[in-house]
């Protein structure tokens, strides 16, 4: 048997490519390994320095997306480019496909339509997020012909039954930076845990990953001490809760790079959460070179803060971010995510949560709100008859959503930009 694993584009108004790396099938290629299964990678995203900009081509607007004046593009390699990838894989009996934001499903679809093209025989099996949180959307207009809803350990038997192939292993696990995945590049990304032991009403984290599940420190730093001897200099954290248990995770890691030597430059594209950064994690942040580190705060609202999870105060913000510049981080390094465009928000709440960030002489970052299956802040949509399970997931994007549905207008996104920027 020999399968193939993809990574499909990216289907948006505007994308970039924050060390984007296709985790979960790294995984399943290991797993492919141990039984003895032939794989090729072929990955859309990929190689695209980071952080930069991806590859554009301006596509037509789904009829559903007729409202929004904006360009919809493709990123990712070309099309061509794709299809000459497929073929040098040669036939293969069983494709493996990753799906990220739900509103990226046109690639998805896209990409199944030409495998399937040219190897009419492939079985396509669908995982990831837009899979997990649209399982009946993707069966119906994906293509594939099997769906995987959360993490892939879930479902890895019935697949082996489906495909007639080994359900224990026949041949020892190598990890995936030692199966020649990675693409040369100078970044990479890691996960030191699934999951999140957070619940965040607006966070679909605990439906696509399942429950928090910390991996071993020395497996992490044995995969970073590979990937520094390959030439990787820059690696991203995917995790959701990069800090939790600090003392027996994190820290064993980074002290275990101290000890051989090794040093990187970080980035935590995912908020990291005020509460735990205390001015011991704040010196080790800074002495390891985190270049990239990104708060999450959403709302200066305590009421809404309350509503929405309690994992974060504007005090812990305030400290934390006190801690970081005490321990010599540079405020440039330094972004706090807001959200705007919650159910029944509107532009004050903004204004005042961006006034507060920049008052602590760091930047803030504005991300527009996008509902997510399953929780309760698509439930209050749902009663107020906003979204329904018949939704298509293109209006969910985060632009769409935010301009269709969400209270603040035009004019006062302009002005909370402005006010963003402003020196």
């Amino acid at each position: 048997m020999k399968a193939l694993l993809v990574n499909p584009w990216i289907y948006d108004f505007a994308a970039y490519n924050f060390w984007i790396r296709p985790l979960g099938l790294y995984k399943i290629a290991e797993w492919l390994w141990e039984r003895d299964i032939q794989f090729s990678l072929v990955d859309a995203l990929s190689p695209f320095k980071a952080p930069g900009k991806l590859q554009r081509t301006v596509v037509k607007r789904p009829e559903v997306l007729r409202a929004i004046p904006r360009q919809y593009s493709r990123y990712g390699i070309s099309l061509d480019d794709f299809v000459q990838l497929i073929r040098k894989a040669g036939p293969f009996d069983v494709a493996f496909m990753t799906s990220s934001m739900s509103y990226w499903y046109p690639g998805v679809t896209e990409a199944v339509n030409i495998i399937k093209n040219i190897n009419p025989d492939a079985f396509v099996i669908l995982g990831g997020i837009y899979a997990t949180l649209w399982p009946q959307h993707a069966q119906g207009k994906s293509g594939a012909d099997l769906i995987v809803e959360g993490p892939f350990e879930g479902q890895a038997s019935a697949i082996c039954d489906m495909l007639g192939i080994p359900k224990e292993p026949v041949r020892t696990r190598k990890k995936w930076y030692e199966l020649g995945l990675h693409d040369g590049l100078s970044y990479s990304g890691t996960r030191t845990a699934q999951g999140c032991p957070f619940n965040c009403t607006y966070c679909g984290s605990r439906k696509i990953s399942g429950p928090f599940k910390p991996r071993e420190p020395d497996k992490i730093l044995n995969e970073l001490l590979y990937l520094h001897k390959i030439g990787v200099q820059d690696i991203a954290f995917y995790d959701d809760a990069l800090l939790v248990d600090f003392e027996s995770r994190l820290k064993v890691v980074l002290d275990g790079l101290a000890r051989h030597n090794v040093s990187f430059i970080f980035h935590t594209p995912n908020g990291l959460h005020a509460r735990l950064i205390d001015s011991k994690v704040a010196y080790y942040l800074k002495k390891h070179k985190f270049k990239t580190i990104k708060l999450s705060l959403e709302t200066t609202s305590p009421a809404r803060q309350k509503a929405t999870g309690a994992k974060v105060t504007n005090e812990a913000v305030k400290e934390a971010v006190t801690n970081l510049l005490k321990a010599g981080v540079t405020s440039e390094s330094i972004g706090i995510y807001l959200l705007a465009g919650l159910p029944g928000q509107e532009a004050r709440e903004v204004e005042e949560s961006i006034r507060f960030v920049k008052s602590l002489g760091v930047r803030p970052y504005l991300s527009e709100f996008s509902p997510i299956p399953g929780t309760p802040e698509w439930h209050k949509l749902e009663k107020e008859g906003i979204l329904s399970e018949d939704t298509d997931p293109l209006l969910t994007n985060n632009t769409v959503f935010f301009t269709l549905y969400s209270k603040i207008t035009g004019e006062d996104w302009k002005y909370l930009n402005k006010i963003r920027l402003k020196a």
